[in-house]
């Protein structure tokens, strides 16, 4: 089972490649974070962070006592979750801007898809398949720790302000083992690990088009700037 968690790892790893090689992060890298562009990242993060106690609630609905330790699993996750949203708006707020905006807010195209297939993984596959997003989701703060700091230095941000993903990394890293140990134990047939593996690569490809959607946004915006300041 080593070697599917090792499978998993690389793959999580040629997704972040990929999302790397795309004008988000190409952009922060070399222009950093203006205002702008943290909110409209943020604001989308709050988006689809709200709905994960939902879908990951969703994935359970169909397990009885014969699997209670994944039932288990799911229902605890999903309360765990819980309230992770409102550290997105914590930390727009802290920047001076109205989360009210921010919740009253529709999601990018990009981020719809994003939360509508994390609930259709959860109403249509193995609630084991789902699995796949938490693992690179719980593990992704190396290979996003470059962006962050580009938004700390940027933006003078302190970790009161990072809350989101200061807290949320901490409690994060516990969260890894448990999803880890959890494959382990009931991804125990090549069907339920592809599945793993399946929603893995598409929920990471997937988070790489909401911060495509970003950063369209926000260049949009700027190329109506001086067109709006003419008139």
């Amino acid at each position: 089972m080593s070697d599917f968690l090792d499978t998993c790892e690389r793959a999580a790893a040629d997704g972040w490649a990929r999302i790397k090689r795309g004008t988000f992060w190409r952009h922060v890298m070399e222009h950093g974070f203006d205002r702008e562009l943290y909110v409209g990242l943020m604001t989308e993060i709050y988006h689809y962070t709200r709905e994960n106690t939902q879908n990951q609630a969703l994935a359970a609905l169909d397990l009885h006592s014969d699997r209670l330790s994944l039932m288990r699993f799911c229902l605890n996750h999903a309360l765990e979750e819980a309230g992770h949203d409102l550290m997105a708006l914590n930390d727009l707020r802290s920047v001076g801007a109205d989360p009210e905006r921010a919740m009253a807010s529709s999601p990018l195209p990009e981020t719809q898809a994003f939360v509508a297939y994390l609930y259709r993984v959860a109403s249509t596959r193995d609630a084991t398949a789902r699995l796949g997003y938490s693992l690179w989701a719980e593990g992704c703060y190396p290979h996003i720790a470059e962006v962050l700091q580009s938004m700390r230095s940027s933006l003078s941000l302190t970790d009161g302000q990072m809350t989101f993903f200061v807290a949320h990394g901490k409690i994060d890293e516990g969260h890894l083992e448990e999803v880890r140990r959890t494959i382990v134990q009931h991804c125990t047939t090549d069907e339920l690990r592809a599945g793993v593996l399946d929603v893995l690569r598409t929920s990471l490809h997937l988070q790489g088009t909401v911060l495509e959607g970003v950063i369209r946004v926000h260049q949009e915006s700027r190329r109506l700037e001086p067109a709006a300041a003419g008139r």
